[in-house]
This record gives C-alpha cells, structure tokens and sequence, in this order.
C-alpha cells in the first residue's frame, strides 16, 4: 500500500501542468506588450528630439524677425508642428494600444476556446 504522503506531489503535478499554458501565454504577451511600449517610447523621444530641435530654431527666428508680423508668422508654423507632434503621439499610442489589445484578445480566445476531447475526462470520471 502506497502512503498518502508520496501520493500528494504527483497529485500536484498533474495539476502544474494544466496551468503551464497559462503561464507561458501570460508571458508571450507581456513581451509583446514590452515591445509594443519600447517602440512607441522610441517614437516618442524622437518626436521630443524633433520638437526640441523645430523650438530651438523658431526661437532664434523669432529673435531675427524684422517686424511683429514675421515674428508671429514663425511662432505659427512652430506652433502647427508642435501640434502635428501631439497628433502623432496620440495616433502611435492608439496603434500600440490596439495591437496590445489584439493580442490579449486572441490570446484569451484561445485559452476559453475548449479543445477537441476537452471535458472527456469529466464525463467519464462523473
């Protein structure tokens, strides 16, 4: 006769490995989501960068203008980049967004998607 004591690890190894598939799936998708945040921080410091660069030279343009008007004009078209940029990061947070979402989605599709014979055991041990 087996003691109960030697019967409990393998009892919970069967129950380990039902949830491994979980567990890598949880992690496939957060290195997608880590991706995802790298690329649009990437994109987003450029923006900064860029933006930096366009505010720097409006000002040394503004500094030159020969009248109020002119001044006025380069302060516009700094302006209207600026907002361009804003525009951009709202449209790269919205892709990164949807593309995380996607793959969560797809993810847990699969996972409430019972597989063929699944609930077999069940019946049977029922």
């Amino acid at each position: 006769m087996s003691e109960p004591v030697t019967l409990f690890p393998n009892m919970m190894v069967h129950d380990i490995k039902a949830f491994a598939p979980a567990g890598v799936a949880f992690w496939r998708t957060e290195e997608t989501i880590l991706a995802g945040m790298r690329e649009f921080s990437e994109g987003w410091f450029e923006r900064r960068r860029l933006g930096t660069r366009a505010a720097l030279e409006a000002a040394q343009r503004i500094g030159q203008a020969a009248t109020p008007l002119d001044a006025l004009r380069e302060y516009q078209d700094w302006l209207s980049g600026a907002m361009a940029r804003v525009l951009e990061d709202g449209l790269a947070f919205q892709q990164q967004f949807t593309k995380a979402n996607a793959k969560i989605a797809s993810r847990q599709s699969q996972a409430e998607t019972p597989s063929p014979g699944a609930g077999v055991e069940e019946r049977l041990s029922a």
